[in-house]
Formats: C-alpha cells, sequence, structure tokens
C-alpha cells in the first residue's frame, strides 16, 4: 500500500494581497501593505490535512512562460511549507488578487489559463509516478478530467472529488469521472446541479460517500451501507455581531474530514456510520472556528477548537 500521503490538485494559485487607503482624497492612493501567498481550494484542503496531523503534497499546474504570474507561483509554493510538484501545462499561471480598500467588501480578480492538450501526455506520465494513498481533486474544471483520472487510477477507496459546477453540468463527463470517484464532496448548489433527489442516488454512479455542506445550515450526507442523513453546523464560536468570513469555510471541512480519514486508515467504502458521524462532526467544529477567522488559508488548529 502507497504511503498516507494526500496528493491534493490542481486547484492551486498564487494570490497577491493589497491593501489601500480607500478614503483618501489623494489621486495616488497610498498603499498600506502588499504580499503574496498560496491559494486556491486544493491548497486550502492540503493546509488543513497538515494542520491536523496528515501528510499532503499539492499538485499544480503552471504556465510554459517565464512570466510575472508563474513567478509568483513558483514563490509562493516555494514558501507555503507543503511538499509540491509543479506541472508546466498551461498557457499561463493561475493567479487571483485580492484588493481591499478598508470600506468595501474584498473583491477577487483572476485569471486562469488553458491547457496545452500537446503537454498532456508527459503531465500524465509524471503523475502517474506519484506516491501517495489519498488522492483528492478539488474545484475539478472539464478541462482537468483526463488529470483527475489519471490522479485516482489504481487508488481506489482513497480518492475524493469536489466539482466545480461547469463540471457537474456537463453530465455525461462528469457521471464518467464519478466511476473513479469514492468521495464526492460539494455544496448545496453544486448538489442542486447534480440532478437527484437525495445525495443516495449519486451512489449509483460510483461513489461509496457523499457529502452536502450547507454552511450554517449544516448539510447531508449518505453511505452506501446506512443511507442518507443529515448534520448540524457548529456555531459554539460564533459571538454575537461578530465579523465572519466565509471564504474557505468547505476546504477547511473537507481538509479537517480527510485528515481523520488518514489517521484511521481506512477506505472510504469501509467506514461506519459512526466513524462518519465522528469525523463529519469534527469537520463542523473546523468550519465553525474557520468562519471567524479571515483569510481562506488561516484556518484553526486543534488547540483552537
Amino acid at each position: 500500500m502507497s504511503e498516507k500521503i494526500a496528493l491534493v490538485g490542481f486547484s492551486i494559485n498564487s494570490e497577491i494581497y493589497t491593501s489601500y487607503d480607500g478614503k483618501t482624497q489623494l489621486e495616488k492612493a497610498p498603499l498600506l501593505s502588499m504580499g503574496a501567498g498560496i491559494g486556491g481550494t486544493s491548497a486550502n484542503v492540503a493546509t488543513a490535512i497538515q494542520k491536523f496531523g496528515g501528510k499532503s503534497k499539492l499538485l499544480a499546474l503552471k504556465g510554459m512562460n517565464d512570466d510575472f504570474a508563474t513567478h509568483i507561483l513558483d514563490y509562493v509554493l516555494r514558501n507555503c511549507n507543503i511538499p509540491y510538484q509543479n506541472y508546466p501545462i498551461l498557457n499561463r499561471s493561475h493567479i487571483a488578487l485580492l484588493p481591499d480598500d478598508g470600506i468595501q467588501t474584498k473583491k477577487v480578480f483572476g485569471l486562469k489559463g488553458g491547457i496545452i492538450q500537446s503537454k498532456l501526455p508527459e503531465t500524465l506520465a509524471e503523475i502517474e509516478k506519484e506516491f501517495g494513498q489519498w488522492r483528492i481533486a478539488t474545484g475539478v474544471r472539464v478541462e482537468e478530467v483526463d488529470l483527475v483520472m489519471c490522479l485516482f487510477n489504481k487508488h481506489v477507496g482513497f480518492r475524493s472529488l469536489n466539482p466545480r459546477m461547469e463540471l457537474i453540468k456537463n453530465e455525461k463527463v462528469f457521471h464518467e469521472l464519478l466511476k473513479d470517484t469514492d468521495l464526492l464532496i460539494c455544496n448545496q448548489s453544486e448538489y442542486h446541479a447534480c440532478k437527484v433527489t437525495s445525495p443516495s442516488d449519486l451512489h449509483k454512479y460510483g461513489p461509496s460517500l457523499v457529502i452536502i455542506t450547507d454552511g450554517e445550515n449544516g448539510g447531508m450526507f449518505s453511505h452506501k451501507t446506512t443511507g442518507a442523513e443529515v448534520f448540524s453546523a457548529c456555531g459554539d464560536y460564533i459571538e454575537s455581531g461578530a465579523k465572519l468570513f466565509n471564504t474557505g469555510i468547505g476546504d477547511w471541512f473537507h481538509g479537517s474530514f480527510i485528515s481523520k480519514c488518514m489517521e484511521l486508515g481506512k477506505p472510504f467504502s469501509d467506514l461506519t456510520l459512526q466513524e462518519v458521524l465522528g469525523f463529519i462532526s469534527f469537520a463542523a467544529r473546523v468550519a465553525g472556528k474557520k468562519i471567524t477567522m479571515e483569510g481562506a488559508s488561516n484556518g484553526p488548529g486543534l488547540l483552537d477548537l
């Protein structure tokens, strides 16, 4: 059996943070701070796994050109304290800008590069060489399906998928990918796009465990041996009137759930109902604390729960 390492891809990008004086009357607004860090749902999930004692490795896609976005991505990966592997397969690296003027709600500006099809075969060959028992793909786009299927190949029981809405809406491709998926995890909007009446309906396509998160409402899950259940959110850490930060909550739920699965070491299909309930309860506590913390990659540790 492969080592207990979670390979996580491919939603990884650099984030540039800027803060400026939005109240100034000067023609050139003073820049108060600027920095860069790792971003993307895969990076958040991998960070959460490591925070709770698991081992993770990032599988990042980057641009082919020697440009600014690629330099920033290389920089943040080198400084994120998570092992990683870069695959130069995009026409340009993903990047996001998070400006904050101190007045308005923070807006995110970003770009994503497309996959260069001629680079796909050699990238798939490199992914096949990666060692790691757990295989996690988040924020999956339609054009990344070949990469995900390669990542999931021959690792039955330990494969977790978090798809983007665009992938779910492409039913043929989505259902084909579900054949190689053991855990499907998505939010309420993505679940509705699946066009089913219960999470249990999704087992026929492949996943043995389905988890649907729904923010402050908690969510639902279904294991193929037990059927559908609901679970509650955790509001223990939220004080009345406190400012809440929604970004990254689902990622930290996902990562902390996986960390518990890795600790136990059992395939998703072999989890008992009590084990699933316990792991979801833990993940809900993590998410409940995360909502009080700003920044998608900034999350709680065990001492915060």
